[in-house]
């Protein structure tokens, strides 16, 4: 599964772990997880078909969630988790051994939540594998 391999880039980063210590959780983080960390959701995925057969080459879109109790924290664990993505492309090490042929960032979004007193900032990226 690509979303395994996508996970497995970032936080086996040095840089990412020594900022996140865990992270890559689908949609949420767990309620009771120490800041800073961050989390995943796939928001499209394109696969089409050709006169051929079905298309190898597939598309989706990937938003990061990055959490920090301040936003120093937040920015840092974005910035890191920016440079392991930002114009990646090899073989990922999910049990597909999914080729990614370019990972690039799309957009950027800063969220503070007054409630839970803690920052956000929102990464968006295409990936392009297959």
């Amino acid at each position: 599964m690509i979303e395994q391999g996508f996970v497995e880039l970032i936080q086996s980063n040095a840089a990412v772990k020594a900022i996140a210590a865990e992270g890559g959780f689908l949609a949420q983080l767990p309620s009771d997880l120490a800041l800073p960390s961050w989390s995943y959701l796939v928001v499209s995925e394109v696969s089409g078909s050709l006169l051929s057969g079905p298309e190898t080459l597939g598309s989706r879109r990937i938003q990061v969630d990055c959490y920090g109790a301040t936003a120093d924290d937040t920015l840092a664990l974005a910035a890191a988790i920016d440079a392991v993505l930002d114009g990646y492309r090899g073989t990922l090490t999910d049990p597909d051994a999914t080729f990614v042929q370019g990972i690039f960032h799309l957009n950027t979004i800063d969220i503070f939540d007054p409630d839970a007193r803690s920052f956000r900032r929102m990464l968006e990226y295409f990936v392009w594998s297959g």
